[in-house]
């Protein structure tokens, strides 16, 4: 691609920069020459090399590979030839010198004729039988047990006050009569009098006896 544009654009143009390289000058005459001189870059090619459709990276290697491949032939061999475009070479003196292509050296690419495989015809397309996804089945509601009625509970409740009620009562009647039977037993009439005559009760003094001694009759 990179031959074809080189051509195609010095048909029109006098002068045609390979980056750091040199540049095809167009004479008078039509002849074509290279000089090492103009070598900066000034982005002609590169932008024709993307309107062919190359990338800016692809369009940037492609010229490094072309500029790499002519030094690396003229290092090994003293020349190099590029199809379509001319031979590169290096005379006597060092300087690199262009050799435009003679028409006799064009190459046209023939375009190669492929072989035609037969078209064999399709297989018939067996029908998609359909996915049947089972349709999920919601699990069995329960019944809610229904709440007791209103009047059914307040019976409930009130019976249980009621019993509630009535064992409190006994409670209470039974701890009465203990304490009751207590304060009787504490105050009995047999137990006063019992205190009466331990408090009558005199005590009995013992008058200590003296043995007198015979000689004191005497």
């Amino acid at each position: 691609m990179l031959v074809g544009v080189i051509n195609e654009y010095l048909k029109s143009n006098r002068r045609l920069v390979i980056p750091s390289f040199g540049a095809f000058v167009v004479k008078g005459d039509g002849d074509i020459i290279f000089s090492e001189l103009l070598k900066g870059d000034d982005g002609v090619l590169r932008a024709l090399l993307m309107e062919q459709g190359a990338s800016e990276i692809v369009a940037a290697a492609a010229i490094d590979r072309f500029i790499f491949e002519v030094r690396h032939d003229l290092q090994e061999s003293g020349s190099c030839f590029v199809v379509n475009l001319g031979t590169f070479s290096r005379n006597a003196e060092g300087v690199l010198t262009f050799e435009k292509v003679k028409p006799e050296q064009i190459v046209i690419p023939a375009a190669a004729a492929e072989p035609v495989e037969p078209v064999t015809p399709a297989e018939p397309v067996k029908p998609v039988e359909p996915i049947v996804v089972p349709t999920p089945t919601a699990p069995p509601v329960r019944p809610e047990a229904k709440p007791a009625p209103r009047t059914a509970r307040s019976a409930r409740k009130s019976s249980g006050g009621l019993l509630m009620w009535i064992v409190g009562v006994v409670i209470a009647g039974a701890l009465l009569a203990l304490g009751y039977g207590l304060y009787c037993m504490w105050n009995s009439p047999e137990r006063d009098l019992d205190e009466q005559m331990d408090a009558q009760r005199i005590p009995m003094i013992q008058i200590p006896t003296t043995t007198s001694d015979n000689s004191d009759i005497n």
